[in-house]
């Protein structure tokens, strides 16, 4: 599965006639994982007027929108048409507004809600993501300087944790389609030393 959405969770602000228009971007796997992430924003920001949010999640392929109050159209449907502008996936949405006191009306408030969603994914960190692997890989110590050189600094690998034992055990991800060449490539630097396990699958970020 091929998709691109945001790296890592965004939160920005803005002040739109003296309301508060804080959004948070975050990525998500699923739609649980979105109702609790939806669930979260009433925590961490306690006693706003409005919780809008949109999600989009690819496998399966589903979206929601709320207005959480407002006028019927006017934020849900906003935030979630960025979204699908956007082309991003697997992607949550939450604006959370504090009221000032100043009726912004059904254009304003359409406006309000896109260009605070707008604003958010512009700083994000956009990446795409597909199928991968965790794996689990023991080499010899005399093995480790090249296996850190030319592996683990490779741009589509990512350490995710190493140990020093009586060998090196080193965890990582990484594509799918990267394994076969550095399955080969791992076994050739290490005169066929090196053992792998295949953890689990993984979708990265690439």
């Amino acid at each position: 599965m091929n998709y691109t959405s945001i790296r890592q969770d965004v939160v920005t602000e803005l002040e739109i006639k003296k309301s508060r228009f804080i959004t948070w971007v975050s990525p998500i796997s699923s739609q649980s994982e979105a109702e609790q992430k939806i669930s979260a924003s009433r925590q961490r920001w306690p006693g706003a007027t409005h919780y809008c949010f949109a999600w989009i999640t690819r496998d399966p392929l589903m979206e929601r929108c709320s207005d959480d109050g407002e006028p019927s159209g006017t934020a849900g449907v906003p935030i979630l048409t960025v979204l699908k502008n956007s082309g991003l996936g697997n992607i949550l949405t939450v604006v959370v507004r504090y009221f000032g006191g100043t009726l912004l009306g059904a254009s304003g408030l359409v406006r309000a809600y896109s260009d605070s969603t707008r604003h958010a994914l512009e700083q994000a960190d956009i990446v795409n993501y597909e199928n991968g692997l965790l794996i689990k890989l023991i080499i010899e110590y005399t093995d480790f300087g090249l296996i850190q050189h030319r592996f683990l600094s490779a741009p589509e690998v990512s350490s995710q944790g190493i140990e020093y034992g009586e060998q090196v055990t080193i965890s990582a991800t990484l594509s799918l389609t990267s394994w076969a060449k550095w399955e080969r490539e791992i076994t050739e630097m290490t005169s066929g030393r090196a053992k792998y396990q295949i953890i689990a699958e993984r979708i990265v970020a690439v």
